[in-house]
């Protein structure tokens, strides 16, 4: 395929509007499908309206053009916009066949593995546009105070602690994030990078899915989110392991070459993701009004527990810079 050209989009989406689809469990503000067709079984993404614009397009198709051949990466068959009432980005694919792993522990080594080939197959900085340079924390260092405008709203009842929280941490977060950036070219950027993402089947290689939120960024974003996300005990709540929390910074200093003594700024870059956002919450409540109840309660949760997991990982990286200066000779 020389490039996305649309032509699939309005016969795939007039099998999905015909009820000809399997519409896919999730909370998230895209809708996912899967679709036989002509024999094929795929994998359709539509796009909320208000993330469908055509610099989404070109990050996705800047992502799907480097990574093209990868053994892991599910290429786009085809890409454009459908304007049944707003226009909305839609993204076919092939559909994996396989087992999501409850537990994301379990694939720590190769998650660190897939992020670290990211950053190897990027296009050089030249090839990239600022435009397409984006990650979870992009909009909290641009506009910090539009971004915090819904904590603002709960200040009282039931979210009260959660906007509390927004208001003690934010601007530790950003810090972080801010001393994180670098200004060489920037690396493939994911966005949702996490245990549940990989899928096995068989004897198959692993296949990463859901490149929603794909791009370029100038920080380690993909591995601070994946941090928290894939080191918990348990799917339902935030409670870290610590061995998998040494594992994951073992690796993450192996491989991506981070300091252990600059782990806790990767930590502080990854909850920057937690943090409600304004625009993204009214996304959440507009696709189904109890997601948004679901959505607070779920990032209140991480933040019960911030404190003592960012002790934890704090702790650990500092046992293993101390373990690494006693080899040096």
């Amino acid at each position: 395929m020389n490039g996305p050209t649309g032509a699939d989009v309005p016969r795939v989406m007039a099998a999905v509007s015909a009820g000809r689809a399997r519409e896919l469990d999730g909370r998230g503000v895209n809708s996912s499908y899967r679709l036989m067709d002509g024999g094929r079984q795929l994998s359709v993404k539509v796009h909320c309206p208000d993330r469908s614009s055509d610099v989404e397009r070109r990050r996705i198709q800047g992502v799907d053009v480097a990574l093209r051949g990868t053994d892991w990466y599910p290429p786009v068959i085809d890409m454009g916009m459908y304007s049944a009432d707003r226009p909305r980005l839609v993204v076919i694919r092939p559909f994996v066949p396989g087992e999501r792993s409850a537990d994301a522990r379990g694939h720590i080594g190769r998650l660190l593995d897939v992020i670290s080939d990211l950053a190897v197959l990027a296009p050089s900085g030249d090839a990239v546009g600022e435009d397409l340079t984006w990650d979870y924390a992009t909009p909290w260092l641009t506009d910090p105070e539009h971004e915090s405008r819904y904590a603002h709203r709960i200040r009282t009842g039931e979210w009260a602690d959660l906007a509390r929280a927004v208001a003690v941490y934010a601007h530790g977060l950003l810090d972080s994030a801010e001393r994180l950036t670098r200004a060489e070219r920037p690396v493939l950027h994911h966005g949702d990078l996490h245990g549940g993402n990989l899928i096995h089947h068989g004897s198959r290689p692993l296949t990463v899915v859901d490149w929603d939120e794909a791009g370029f960024s100038r920080r380690p974003a993909d591995a601070a989110k994946a941090l928290w996300l894939s080191c918990r005990r348990g799917r339902g709540d935030f409670v870290m392991d610590a061995a998998a929390v040494r594992h994951f910074l073992i690796r993450m200093h192996a491989q991506l070459h981070i300091p252990y003594d600059a782990m806790g700024d990767v930590a502080r870059l990854g909850a920057v993701w937690f943090l409600p956002r304004n625009d993204h919450v009214a996304l959440i409540e507009r696709r189904d009004p109890a997601f948004g109840p679901w959505y607070l309660d779920w990032v209140s949760r991480f933040w019960s527990r911030f404190e003592q997991n960012l002790h934890l990982i704090s702790e650990s990286a500092a046992m293993l810079e101390g373990n690494e200066d006693r080899r040096r000779p």
